[in-house]
């Protein structure tokens, strides 16, 4: 069996989102780096806000990286966190709220679904009581 050394590669920047964490924490997975979702408790329940990444070890020293910050993978294969300026953050969390928003009205299109979503952060009105 031959193996083929990987071509150096140029760095490679990702804004991490609720809807690509999964690509890039197999990404990162796929360079032999640990990651894994990076919990907190917001508004009284426990979830997701971010990535983690590395072992913390010498040689993977752990960074986190929340929803709207940039990962950058290194020619050199070394991840690293850029956190997103208040205008990044901004644009951001519009794009998420809109994402957000569709999501939910394209649930309101199943007949069988709940009016409002669990943790929908639009502002639809509650459904009214039948």
């Amino acid at each position: 069996m031959t193996t083929l050394d990987r071509p150096a590669q140029t760095a490679t920047e990702w804004q991490l989102t609720r809807y690509n964490l999964s690509q890039i924490d197999d990404q990162i997975d796929r360079d032999g780096i640990f990651a894994k979702g990076y919990w907190q408790t917001v508004d009284g329940r426990l979830q997701v806000v971010g990535l983690r990444i590395g072992t913390g070890e010498t040689r993977q020293p752990r960074i986190v990286a929340r929803f709207g910050d940039f990962i950058i993978r290194d020619g050199n294969g070394t991840y690293s966190v850029r956190p997103a300026t208040p205008e990044q953050t901004a644009a951001f969390r519009k794009k998420d709220s809109l994402l957000a928003e569709q999501r939910h009205q394209l649930f309101d299109l199943d007949a069988d679904s709940a009016y409002t979503v669990p943790g929908c952060i639009c502002a639809c009105p509650p459904k009214p009581a039948a």
